[in-house]
């Protein structure tokens, strides 16, 4: 499928993805399959430069399901709006306007990640995984911006941001369990999908950090009535439990199977649709997700299966631990609970997407999102592929 899309974040995107199936014969395992591949490449018109390859399959090694992927993204106006949220006020004035981009920095990133599952028990399953990260921090240095005006410049210069956070990498390792009763991986209709695990950053390439994360998720659909009608909801929590971790590595939002090339928050396509992405950044979060799933129309086309479905969503997102916040009470000269209170404010977005389901693996996606304060920026549009959960 060609990639022609627009999105808030980024800007209008071209390039190509593809999902390659291998559904097995005689007979066939559709929809379910032995291997998937998805292959995408793109770039936008705000500068990021994506390459991403993902693989999955649950018969390549007998009883265990093996995720892998490889990303490599250039990002020449990545977004940062500093540590703490509401501690920040966004002015769009700012925002890429007359050769000021103060809210960007460049950064390069490559990740090989990869997650393997086997069973305990009747849809209980135990968790591993390994990953490298390497990304490097810049000022900008596109032409017609200034590398000076920047809020990341501000944070260098004083120190909120340390000198050796300017580049890194990273092993981490996961493990722990998930539960997994849905009916069907892609769009379920029923069932739950649970997750908790560790994410540990030991410091095997001396970059003076290490650090240890616990993640937790639960999902839930269910039907009440008619089939074409679901209700689902995610209730998520993310931090850092042990360690410290460099500020470039707490946008990460993990997930066991990703649904995105890069999952970064809080804010934006993969948590609280509405905000802007990676609005809300600091150590600990907990976010939450409602939406109703209407499909409205059903059909067949060129030998393919096909749907078209809304969803109306409300999202929820909140810091619960912010980050640095005894540098920035210094530097900012304000006191920290008064930081801390506006970091640990509630942040509340709604939307509607749209949804058009081929061959029922794979999900184009429209959503249009809002959030109830204008400090977090103004409407965020997105296309992409998938649920976000």
């Amino acid at each position: 499928m060609p990639i022609v899309c627009y999105n808030s974040d980024l800007g209008f995107q071209f390039g190509a993805n593809s999902d390659i199936y291998n559904y097995g014969t005689g007979p066939s395992l559709y929809p379910k399959y032995l291997h998937k591949f998805h292959v995408e490449a793109c770039y936008s018109t705000k500068g990021q430069t994506l390459a991403n390859i993902d693989y999955d399959s649950e018969h390549l090694i007998p009883g265990v399901r093996v995720s892998a992927s490889a990303t490599a993204q250039i990002d020449p106006l990545y977004n940062f709006f500093g540590f703490n949220g509401d501690v920040t006020t966004y002015d769009r004035k700012l925002d890429r306007h007359d050769g000021v981009a103060y809210y960007c920095y460049r950064r390069s990133l490559f990740r090989f990640r990869s997650i393997i599952q086997g069973q305990i028990a009747p849809r209980l399953k135990w968790v591993g995984g390994m990953s490298f990260w390497y990304i490097l921090n810049e000022d900008l240095n596109l032409k017609g911006y200034q590398p000076d005006n920047t809020l990341f410049h501000s944070y260098r210069t004083s120190g909120i941001i340390r000198d050796d956070e300017v580049k890194g990498g990273f092993f981490e390792f996961t493990g722990g369990l998930s539960l997994d009763t849905r009916d069907f991986e892609p769009s379920p209709t029923k069932g739950i999908w649970a997750e908790a695990y560790f994410v540990g950053a030991p410091d095997i390439l001396h970059t003076g950090y290490s650090y240890l994360k616990f993640c937790a998720r639960f999902r839930h659909y269910f039907t009440p009535g008619p089939e074409w009608l679901t209700f689902a909801y995610n209730l998520a929590y993310q931090g850092t439990i042990a360690g410290e971790a460099p500020f470039y590595m707490q946008q990460n939002i993990y997930s066991l199977l990703t649904k995105q090339a890069v999952c970064e928050g809080l804010g934006g396509l993969n948590t609280v649709r509405g905000v802007m992405g990676c609005r809300l950044l600091g150590n600990d979060y907990a976010w939450a997700n409602f939406e109703i799933r209407c499909r409205i129309i059903d059909g067949t086309l060129l030998g393919m299966n096909w749907y078209i479905a809304l969803n109306p969503f409300f999202d929820l997102g909140i810091i619960t631990r912010p980050f640095r916040i005894k540098e920035m009470s210094a530097v900012l000269g304000r006191p920290e609970d008064e930081l801390t209170r506006l970091a640990c404010s509630l942040h509340k977005s709604a939307g509607l997407g749209i949804k058009i389901g081929l061959d029922r693996n794979y999900i184009l996606s429209l959503e249009v999102g809002k959030s109830f304060s204008n400090n977090d920026g103004p409407v965020c549009i997105s296309t992409a592929i998938n649920y976000i959960f």
